[in-house]
């Protein structure tokens, strides 16, 4: 019994310090042999964050798998999750994604999901995820952009220029909003019916915030082909 309790406090001991300091390859592997059945789970998950910093995707994936398979949690999900969008993977992703708002409605959950949505052209659904971010934290600049992008290639610019603006307005370095204003200018009604773009001078004072693509909470593969054109 004394053997038993020690070993326990030798395995927790080791859990905690993988935690706090960090641990390499060779140590999970030797906590997941040596560990108890109900434990391992932990050390696969922990040997997946390793694996995950060293870019070995699919080693990643095989523990976060092990570690759902053993014990299902919100961080295997979410971590094996980002790994299949890295992989391209991006349906598979997408289920991992909702695994985890079911098992923990985050914000962070719901904004992969929602970038998940928008590299695979599932706007209805990008439109759905970005409002329960902005519902989530409607005070925070980046909870506009996945909605606002997603309104702007659904061919809708007048609704993704009300949420550019209103992500501005709390940041002005919100770069993914400043580009949208660039890509997606407001158009200047003349009498007579005719229309011209906003003066150039004003599009310039929003494309000095405008120097770089991108979604600040996450990467995200550069999308090809052209602007969508306004319709407003």
């Amino acid at each position: 019994m004394n053997r038993l309790i020690i070993f326990f406090i030798v395995v927790v001991s080791l859990l905690l310090s993988a935690i706090v300091y960090g641990a390499g390859i060779a140590e999970y592997t030797k906590a997941i042999d040596e560990s108890p059945a109900d434990m391992k789970y932990k050390f696969h998950f922990l040997r997946g964050l390793v694996y995950r910093g060293q870019g070995d995707i699919d080693l990643a994936i095989k523990d976060f798998s092990t570690s759902i398979q053993m014990r299902p949690s919100y961080d295997a999900y979410m971590r094996r999750g980002e790994m299949y969008f890295e992989k391209g993977a991006y349906n598979i992703a997408e289920d991992n994604f909702a695994e985890a708002i079911e098992m923990n409605p985050s914000i962070e959950a719901y904004k992969l999901r929602g970038l998940t949505y928008l590299v695979l052209g599932n706007l209805d659904m990008a439109i759905v995820d970005g409002t329960e971010i902005i519902n989530k934290a409607p005070n925070t600049s980046e909870s506009y952009n996945i909605r606002m992008e997603a309104y702007a290639q659904i061919g809708q610019p007048k609704l993704a220029r009300e949420d550019a603006r209103r992500a501005l307005s709390l940041n002005r370095n919100n770069k993914v909003a400043s580009e949208l204003l660039v890509r997606n200018p407001e158009k200047i009604v003349l009498t007579g019916g005719a229309s011209r773009l906003r003066p150039k001078g004003e599009i310039e004072k929003y494309r000095v915030w405008a120097n770089n693509k991108g979604f600040a909470f996450s990467r995200r593969p550069e999308a090809g082909g052209s602007a969508p054109q306004d319709s407003q």
